[in-house]
């Protein structure tokens, strides 16, 4: 058995555990260890063929719901999903952060130029601006804007919505339009190759390939304490990048353990680990932004996955309705399983992928304690319940039907959800004309007949200063342990009502200049 000493041990190298190690790094002279389930691949590895690259995915890009209706992709990599996304970066919405500090009780996050916890200059903004500036935000220019993003702007003006450029963390993009299978040019800012990068030549140690079995907790003083991690190294994937410790049995002793392994695993981390829930709130009320992708068929061939994949979105209905039309294009394999159909259907369907165009509803679901994440024992895996609720399958539907007018108003001569859900006179979901949308409101989004996907998993292990609303507090402590701190999405209390990206950043580069002014609080 490997055994390692450390004075901090971060659970997961993704958008919050990438920033909370750099920060830390920068902060402090305390000993770090990063630990990361998946492999630590580089630009050379990223061959953009989409079955190779499964290996950045959680489960092989398999993970899904437990009856498998709603595929949840989510990044297992150094990097997490920095390294598999599509650059999509919102600030965090204050009126959400707002909102928090009335319903859960959360301290500090400040939006002006406060010193939260006494820390001079702490804010969630000033967090987010040092943010942004590592990961080079910024709107794509108008030379960078594909077809695809064009005609949902077209669409969207046609009718009278407003639509905007996203920003993006990327820096002189080449427009391969495989940000999905990690950049092989580097020129998309994640964390592996900004933050992580920064932490590493400060000296913290990069452990890959690593699962985490348990965190250690002991009883001092009366009350109990994380002292450590128990885990096992595996041997590394063909292409990965050299690990520092060899494979096999792992016992890490640390000061703090921050979690920091996303919305699916840091529940399940704690659950198995015998963390008490005397509330049985642990791993409940998952949201996920189920997203219904739309597809038009145009009469001309457009540039649709090549060039930058997402760089128009709409917010118009976000404050009314509670979504956004997001444009993304996924490649073939990718695509075969959003297109409808089977058989000689679904495959001429293919035929005419060049002349395909797409963009998502994303919906910024609501928060029921049935949707929840649970860690099995037997199958040694989280396993993940997920159902609309009533309401947001009303807010969806208004959804869908308006996104079939925006498709219609941008030229498609036929457009198409992934369903085969019989609506009005029609057998599926294929519509000739821009009327035919009002029979959405016929959708039902049942399992297995009408795709929905998710990437955004959060609010599983939620901050609130009650402990019957939550597990960890404003500081992202733990309740009930000692020097145990949770920094993810799943810290978030409900949805953080964008792209969650920045969201998560700014929160561990926050909790991490906090942690560093407030050393003491953890007897470091």
């Amino acid at each position: 058995m490997t055994r390692i000493t450390c004075d901090i041990l971060i659970i997961g190298s993704g958008a919050a555990g990438g920033v909370l190690a750099a920060t830390l790094s920068e902060l402090t002279n305390k000993r770090i260890v990063l630990v990361e389930k998946g492999g630590y691949f580089a630009k050379d590895f990223f061959n953009q063929h989409e079955l190779d690259m499964r290996v950045l995915y959680a489960e092989g890009g398999q993970r899904a719901t437990a009856d498998g209706a709603i595929p949840v992709r989510g990044g297992e990599c150094v990097g997490g999903g920095t390294t598999v996304n599509v650059a999509l970066s919102f600030d965090p919405v204050q009126a959400v952060w707002q909102r928090w500090q009335r319903e859960f009780g959360l301290t500090g996050f400040s939006f002006d130029s406060a010193n939260d916890y006494h820390v001079t200059g702490l804010s969630l903004r000033s967090a987010t601006d040092e943010v942004r500036h590592r990961v080079n935000v910024h709107a794509p220019a108008d030379s960078e804007i594909n077809d695809n993003n064009l005609l949902l702007a077209q669409g969207c003006r046609a009718l009278g919505i407003s639509s905007k450029r996203f920003e993006l963390n990327m820096r002189d993009c080449l427009g391969c339009g495989y940000c999905s299978e990690g950049c092989a040019y580097d020129r998309k800012q994640g964390t592996m190759i900004t933050f992580i990068a920064d932490a590493l030549a400060r000296g913290v140690r990069l452990i890959h390939h690593c699962s985490i079995d348990r965190i250690v907790f002991e009883r001092r003083g009366g009350a109990m304490r994380a002292t450590g991690a128990l885990g096992r190294v595996r041997a590394s994937h063909p292409g990965s990048q050299p690990n520092t410790v060899p494979p096999g049995p792992l016992q890490i002793q640390a000061g703090m353990v921050v979690v920091a392994a996303g919305s699916i695993e840091s529940p399940s981390l704690l659950d198995r680990s015998g963390h008490p829930d005397p509330h049985r709130i642990l791993g409940k009320g998952l949201v996920l932004h189920p997203s219904l992708p739309v597809i038009g068929l145009m009469e001309r061939e457009i540039s649709n996955y090549r060039g930058i994949s997402g760089a128009i979105f709409s917010d118009h209905f976000y404050e009314s309705h509670g979504f956004y039309f997001e444009c993304l294009f996924g490649h073939p394999v990718y695509g075969s399983v959003v297109f409808p159909g089977v058989g000689a259907e679904h495959f001429e369907l293919m035929l005419k992928y060049s002349r395909t165009a797409g963009f998502g509803v994303m919906l910024v679901d609501s928060v029921d304690p049935a949707n929840r994440v649970q860690w099995d024992a037997m199958q040694r895996k989280a396993v993940i319940h997920y159902r609309l609720t009533d309401a947001d399958k009303a807010r969806l539907r208004f959804a869908a039907q308006t996104a079939v007018e925006v498709m219609f108003a941008a030229g498609a001569r036929e457009v198409l959800l992934p369903s085969e859900e019989s609506v009005g006179p029609l057998r599926s979901p294929r519509f000739q004309r821009a009327e035919q949308a009002a029979y959405c409101v016929e959708l039902r989004f049942r399992p297995h007949t009408t795709t929905i996907t998710s990437a955004h998993c959060q609010a599983t292990v939620k901050m609130a200063e009650d402990p019957r609303l939550g597990m960890v507090n404003s500081r992202g402590e733990s309740h009930a342990v000692r020097n145990l701190l949770v920094c993810d999405s799943s810290a978030f209390p409900t949805s953080c009502g964008a792209n969650p990206m920045i969201s998560i950043m700014s929160m561990a580069r926050y909790q991490g200049r906090r942690v560093a002014a407030e050393l003491a609080r953890y007897d470091l």
